[in-house]
């Protein structure tokens, strides 16, 4: 049998160190200490927040397109901004939670405010995939 070559070598060791890294890697994240070190920190305080969520701040409404936000009875649902108009569709929980009320406004209107369900927002910023609101008044009932 005849030895490979000096190409055939450098061929076979480039697909060893191919399927060794990814060996090596899967191993190594697989192993308790790093998964304690991992866990660690994701809990400490400097841990980036690597992923935008909408969410309801104390004032503020962060709502990114196409995700269900609910601000006391009412969701809303940022559709897309498109030629100064703002899209979006409207959920009244008290009246019926499944039925989509489609809204348009225009980016002026909202900066003036508008009442979405029970709820008063004004606009604070919009762009093609996150919409940002100012709480300005809910209506209670009670």
């Amino acid at each position: 049998m005849n030895l490979p070559n000096r190409k055939g070598w450098v061929a076979v060791l480039f697909i060893i160190l191919a399927l060794a890294i990814p060996f090596a890697i899967t191993y190594y994240v697989s192993t308790p200490s790093f998964k304690d070190r991992n866990q660690a920190w994701q809990n400490s305080p400097n841990a980036p927040d690597l992923g935008v969520r909408s969410r309801v701040t104390a004032d503020q409404v962060f709502v990114l397109k196409n995700e269900k936000i609910i601000i006391d009875r009412t969701g809303i649902v940022f559709k897309g901004f498109t030629n100064k108009m703002v899209r979006l569709d409207l959920y009244l929980l008290d009246l019926d939670p499944d039925a989509p009320y489609p809204l348009s406004f225009s980016q002026e209107t909202m900066n003036a405010g508008v009442w979405l369900g029970d709820v008063s927002v004004s606009l604070v910023s919009v762009n093609a995939t996150v919409l940002r609101l100012k709480i300005k008044n809910i209506y209670n009932t009670l």
